[in-house]
């Protein structure tokens, strides 16, 4: 039976599945499984609109949804469309918390080798760290799910042929690129980075990724000048880019000790994020909008207000990282007793 969750957004996002499978006769298609070290967690190989995504997949009563870094990724770099989003959406989650998101359509769902789900719903989820996670509710329309110890077996299914799908090298390491970059692997999106330079490949995004990373493992200290003038020329023409580079930035120069700019950075990162969700401090104080990647921003950025000296600009940002459901700034709120 599909949950409260799932029927709230099949109605905002009408559904057209289907799935093909050419190797396992009578309808069903296997799926393997890889224990992801999390209690009824799996890893299963899937691809998004031809970009290879780490994903999780339960057995719990949940739909397809997305990391908030792996949307805006997909979004920046032409994966997922203006006409895929239908919309901002609030949704109670299993836990009994909400998350403000967006609503949007993957036109192509990739599952292991086999399976190709078309026009699937999915839902940003502002807390989730991992790129994707799928549960077996999303697959009702496509016949049973049965498990079969290691595997799950989707039976049933129509239209069985072989799928040829070209992998494009660059976009499976930009993929690649970004699944370090989340699991804060950064030597590796580093040596990623590099191979799409070599290849020439190095869009705005990457490019600006690169040399901020490069500055943090300090291997070229000079390219926080690069990424300064880079900025000057290309700041507002991109929400997304201007939150990434300014939070990059702003990890760069506190790494190098120049606070000063490192919290100017923050405050920009804070407000280019603002923007892109149309929220505000007053909406994040009265409890409206939670976001674990806006929350370290603004812890971040609080602890650096702390280290100059300046207490109320300290708590003032370590409360909103709290509202903002941010559990280490929660922690260091109830130990230093700042409300929030």
């Amino acid at each position: 039976m599909k949950t409260k969750l799932l029927a709230a957004l099949l109605a905002i996002l009408p559904v057209a599945a289907s799935a093909q499978s050419p190797s396992t006769g009578s309808g069903r298609s296997v799926v393997t499984l890889q224990p992801a070290g999390e209690d009824g967690k799996y890893t299963i190989e899937t691809s998004v609109n031809g970009v290879g995504v780490r994903t999780y997949y339960t057995e719990e009563n949940w739909f397809v949804s997305m990391s908030t870094t792996t949307y805006l990724f997909l979004y920046e770099n032409g994966y997922i469309h203006d006409e895929d989003v239908k919309g901002i959406t609030t949704l109670k989650l299993p836990d009994g918390s909400s998350s403000k998101g967006a609503a949007f359509v993957i036109k192509r769902l990739k599952i292991g080798d086999h399976v190709l789900v078309t026009d699937i719903p999915a839902f940003v989820v502002s807390k989730q760290t991992v790129p994707l996670i799928i549960g077996s509710s999303a697959f009702e329309s496509l016949g049973e799910v049965t498990r079969e110890g290691e595997k799950i077996v989707i039976g049933d299914l129509e239209n069985i042929e072989s799928i040829a799908e070209v992998v494009d090298p660059v976009d499976s390491l930009r993929a690649a690129a970004q699944s370090h970059l989340e699991a804060e692997e950064y030597a590796e999106a580093v040596d990623c980075f590099a191979s799409l330079k070599e290849k020439g490949a190095l869009n705005m995004l990457s490019e600006y990724q690169y040399a901020v990373l490069l500055n943090l493992l300090g291997r070229d200290k000079d390219n926080i000048t690069v990424s300064q003038d880079w900025l000057a020329e290309n700041e507002g023409k991109s929400i997304t880019m201007d939150y990434w580079i300014h939070n990059g930035l702003g990890a760069s120069y506190a790494r190098l000790g120049d606070n000063a700019k490192a919290i100017a950075s923050l405050e920009k990162a804070v407000q280019a994020y603002y923007k892109l969700f149309n929220t505000s401090e007053k909406g994040i104080k009265a409890g409206n909008f939670k976001d674990d990647n806006l929350g370290s921003t603004l812890y971040r950025l609080g602890r650096l207000y702390a280290s100059e000296g300046k207490v109320r600009m300290t708590e003032a940002n370590c409360a909103l990282a709290a509202k903002c459901g941010y559990q280490s700034a929660i922690d260091f709120c109830n130990q230093y007793k700042i409300k929030y």
